[in-house]
């Protein structure tokens, strides 16, 4: 029976991980409508293990229910402002903590990750200030330099918590980066002021800066969508 039920489980979770990469990269367009039967076939599992990954993926917000009710319709969760908004104050306050313990860590260690992060953000704002600038690289070098934060630092359920609510902003990102109308250089400004912050020992400080240039990013995401318009919100 443990056999049975572990082997259960591995099956749900890959369901789940599947899923979920198709939300994050489009090929579940945010609105779409979720057949539970297409997507077994799609994916190639039975509908059980599909129905879990469904029931969890509503649960953190990448799948919705219309109507309410057992046989509710479910939709892939539209890009919405206010959605993005409230994503991106999420994982500031995350990150926020994660900047926190970051500023407690021995003089050496805080040296070496407030070097790393200089060196991701000084990339960052050399391909930011390209006429073309090359999109993948920089949304990547952004998830790095708070990726390398989370990285020094012990703290599993925080992990835990911004293991499930980064990639939904990074859906945001990937989507909407290419509406970034020349604003890296503000973020570049922010990532300093918290590779400061870090390297003074300041965990406060840490904190708040992070905030801060989350709040800032939802900000400038939202004007984007502005201009590009929601995704799904029909």
């Amino acid at each position: 029976m443990k056999n049975k039920d572990r082997s259960r489980g591995q099956l749900n979770d890959a369901a789940y991980e599947q899923i979920r990469e198709m939300i994050l990269k489009g090929s579940l367009a945010p609105g779409g409508r979720i057949m539970e039967s297409e997507l077994a076939e799609h994916v190639g599992m039975s509908r059980t293990p599909v129905r879990s990954a469904l029931h969890r993926l509503q649960q953190v917000g990448y799948v919705r229910a219309l109507n309410g009710g057992k046989k509710a319709k479910l939709i892939v969760a539209p890009l919405t402002k206010e959605d993005a908004r409230e994503i991106y104050h999420i994982v500031g306050a995350l990150d926020g903590l994660a900047a926190w313990h970051a500023a407690h860590l021995p003089d050496d260690a805080r040296q070496t990750l407030s070097d790393r992060m200089t060196e991701i953000n000084d990339t960052i704002e050399k391909l930011g200030s390209s006429d073309k600038p090359e999109h993948q690289p920089l949304f990547d070098l952004h998830g790095d330099f708070h990726g390398v934060v989370h990285e020094a630092i012990t703290a599993p359920r925080l992990e835990a918590l911004h293991g499930t609510t980064k990639p939904q902003a990074d859906r945001y990102r990937r989507i909407y980066s290419r509406g970034d109308f020349g604003q890296q250089i503000r973020s570049v400004r922010e990532h300093r002021r918290i590779i400061e912050a870090i390297g003074a020992g300041d965990a406060d400080e840490s904190l708040c800066r992070t905030q801060e240039h989350w709040m800032a990013a939802a900000d400038r995401l939202c004007d984007i969508i502005e201009i590009l318009g929601e995704r799904g919100n029909w």
